[in-house]
């Protein structure tokens, strides 16, 4: 399932149709690059599927890399 992240607002939004895909992105930021400052996965009223946001300062590349990873151990 693709993650769209829209950098241009504050805070940082993380969408997804899976929650199951936003909760391990959760734990991976968590984890490896120390990202601890985000709200829970909740529903998106606007686009549908789930959203979560960022409130702290994170790397696109950590969440490039993160995706990368992912499609390429399916």
């Amino acid at each position: 399932m693709p993650v769209r992240v829209k950098w241009d607002r504050m805070p940082v939004s993380v969408h997804s149709e899976d929650r199951e895909e936003l909760e391990s992105l959760i734990l991976h930021l968590k984890h490896q690059h120390n990202v601890r400052k985000r709200s829970l996965v909740m529903d998106d009223r606007e686009e549908g599927g789930y959203l979560f946001f960022l409130y702290q300062i994170c790397d696109p590349r950590w969440i490039t890399n993160y995706l990368n990873n992912q499609n390429g151990s399916d």
